[in-house]
């Protein structure tokens, strides 16, 4: 059973916001699953009581190769293939958008969203069926321009940090910790990172390189071994002069394969 559960936390979550003078993108899920018993579903809200939401969903590839991913979109009339899907929001209404396939292998990507009329808020589910049937699930808010319900953005600081508890430990009640992390601008970012424990020892830093809109996601324990059996906090610095920042995000398994979403929290 465990090695489902390292497949599940190799596969994070990161949703993000549409400030940092992008006030086209009205929010990013910079991750998105499917195939692989992986499926994504945006569940999004017209909050507007007058305008109907014209809503477009663009998707990404996952990894160093960065430009549009076709995804397949699961609707009434069955399986659209598409790189961009718009469609619109009733006033007051909401809807669903899923990614589903029956391929056997995972597909990663992410997904930024524009809105044009209307008042768009929503949560991403993303969902994991085990070889038993069991089924496992995690629900991330997305984060709507002018907003930091999800993700965290560095603050105004001399020195800026998000804060990210991790839990490794170890014995009956085994937990992992995944990471997710994504630089939705359009520059190379070179992010400093640093583990502590709970008494704030040092146990790793290292210096993560981003392309422009790449994004990484990685089981903790597994790209750093000092981590095994370890609770404390991750550290993400960054520049305060720099506004082009990355959007971070976890995922926490036990040993029972449930899943929870760990927001960042700013410094």
């Amino acid at each position: 059973m465990l090695r489902f559960v390292r497949r599940m936390l190799l596969l994070s979550i990161v949703c993000a916001g549409g400030a940092f003078g992008q006030t086209q993108v009205a929010g990013t899920f910079a991750q998105i699953a499917y195939g692989g018993s992986w499926q994504t579903t945006f569940t999004l809200i017209n909050t507007d009581s007058v305008d109907i939401a014209n809503v477009t969903l663009n998707f990404f590839r996952d990894g160093t190769t960065t430009g549009p991913l076709t995804v397949p979109v699961q609707g009434s009339a069955g399986t659209i293939f598409t790189s961009s899907y718009t469609f619109t929001i009733p006033p007051n209404g909401s809807t669903n958008v899923v990614l589903s396939s029956t391929d056997a292998s995972v597909t990663q990507g992410w997904a930024s969203m524009t809105v044009s009329a209307g008042s768009v808020h929503g949560q991403g589910a993303f969902r994991f069926r085990l070889p038993t049937g069991v089924i496992s699930e995690a629900v991330v808010p997305l984060s709507t321009s002018g907003s930091a319900v999800c993700i965290i953005g560095f603050p105004p600081s001399t020195n800026p940090v998000i804060l990210l508890p991790f839990d490794n430990t170890t014995g009956q009640d085994f937990r992992f910790t995944s990471i997710a992390i994504a630089n939705i601008s359009g520059g190379q970012l070179m992010v400093p990172i640093e583990f502590d424990d709970q008494s704030n020892n040092k146990l790793v830093t290292d210096t993560l390189t981003l392309a422009a809109n790449q994004h990484m996601a990685f089981l903790s324990t597994q790209s750093y071994p000092a981590l095994v059996g370890k609770k404390g906090i991750l550290r993400i610095h960054g520049n305060a002069n720099d506004l082009s920042v990355p959007t971070v995000l976890g995922l926490l398994s036990n040993s029972t394969n449930a899943i929870t979403t760990i927001i960042p929290v700013g410094q």
